[in-house]
């Protein structure tokens, strides 16, 4: 027999679900009240939308940075089916707040429990906030963490100020790896709290002097030695990638930590050279010198990173589909976005589709708190589908 593959796909089917109940009454005339079936339990109560309506909505704002009122135009003009913006818009955060906080808020149990997280910010701008002007700066903050299952969390601010840091980290000890921003430093200076730094972000200043084309030459040359040495660094991270965390520590405590000697003296050597040039490479050596002492401990413990890019890859989301949607209008759409986001990069980074993943949730969760069962069944390692 002859195999012949070809590739095909099924669109999508806009269905209206029409719910019957039946109320029954006493036929004697017995004086009993009459009786009605109730309605299944609904992900959304008093609203005419499904999970998977709901699922599908999300995916496609927060996994395929498709704009809601764009969402909107294509129901209209592929099933002739007429909904706002405002209706997909408080869907969302009604959603939020009724299904997926429970999640979050357990998932941030579990991470804060987890002895280390990785931590970065990003900007979101929110319409109609109190006490600012429309075209200010909010901030997203991420928190992601891997101890035994990779938990993301996002939480939406009005600021970037060092009060967030501490509300985030309230209670948490253990490891926590950023960049340079000095807005941790309120929790990193707390009793059983360690900062890691992140060599990535120091890597990016030299290697944008290398791009750049305004740089002279003596600058390049400076940041090409750094560079190189960190290639060392990176390739000793590769080879270990699958290690278990005993021997990552005991490889980088024999080669990792030789090469950051290296990297410490050849910074002091060169420091009053870089300040002499002055402009970029002169703050990148002011960068580089002051996170040293950070940018070290990674090689004591091996389940720690050399860098924050596992945060920084989940904030990536974020700002691909920032450039569609633009902005939140309220407050309250800030931290829905937030909530969406993180349940579904956690699902993501479980290695589960986002749309089943919600679908599912959206569905049980309504069963589980009638029932009053316990939604660890429902986190993402938890579920197989």
């Amino acid at each position: 027999e002859i195999h012949s593959e070809q590739y095909d796909i099924i669109p999508a089917e806009f269905r209206v679900i029409d719910n019957v109940r039946f109320t029954y009454v006493c036929s004697s005339n017995c004086g009993a009240k009459p009786i009605t079936t109730p309605l299944p339990l609904q992900a959304l109560p008093r609203h005419q939308v499904t999970a998977s309506f709901l699922a599908t909505i999300a995916v496609e704002k927060f996994e395929d940075a498709m704009p809601l009122d764009r969402q909107v135009k294509k129901y209209k003009e592929r099933f002739g089916v007429e909904f706002t913006t405002t209706t997909f818009s408080s869907w969302m955060i009604k959603a939020s707040e009724l299904r997926l906080q429970p999640l979050i808020d357990r998932l941030s149990v579990i991470q804060m429990a987890s002895g280390y997280i990785q931590a970065d910010e990003t900007t979101l701008q929110v319409l109609n906030e109190k006490n600012k002007k429309a075209k200010s700066k909010s901030y997203i903050w991420l928190k992601t963490s891997k101890d035994i299952h990779p938990i993301v969390l996002m939480n939406y601010s009005s600021n970037r100020n060092e009060k967030t840091a501490e509300f985030l980290f309230q209670g948490f000890t253990g490891y926590m790896q950023t960049d340079g921003y000095p807005g941790y430093n309120i929790v990193a200076n707390r009793e059983g709290v360690t900062q890691l730094g992140c060599w990535a972000h120091s890597r990016r200043r030299f290697a944008d002097i290398i791009k750049s084309g305004a740089s002279d030459v003596k600058s390049k040359a400076l940041s090409k030695e750094l560079i190189v040495m960190l290639a060392k660094l990176y390739k000793i991270e590769k080879d270990i990638k699958n290690d278990p965390p005993d021997k990552k520590k005991s490889i980088r405590e024999k080669e990792s930590a030789l090469i950051i000697q290296d990297i410490q003296e050849w910074c002091e050597s060169n420091f009053l050279q870089a300040h002499a040039i002055g402009g970029a490479i002169a703050r990148a050596f002011t960068y580089l010198k002051n996170q040293l002492p950070k940018l070290s401990i990674y090689i004591e413990d091996g389940r720690l990173n050399i860098d924050n890019n596992i945060a920084e890859n989940h904030v990536r989301p974020i700002a691909i589909g920032r450039k569609n949607w633009l902005f939140a209008t309220s407050t309250k759409g800030a931290t829905a976005l937030c909530n969406w986001y993180s349940i579904i990069e956690t699902a993501k980074a479980n290695g589960l589709d986002a749309y089943a993943y919600l679908n599912y949730v959206l569905t049980q969760l309504p069963i589980y708190e009638a029932q009053g069962k316990d939604i660890e069944e429902l986190l993402p390692w938890n579920v197989k589908l």
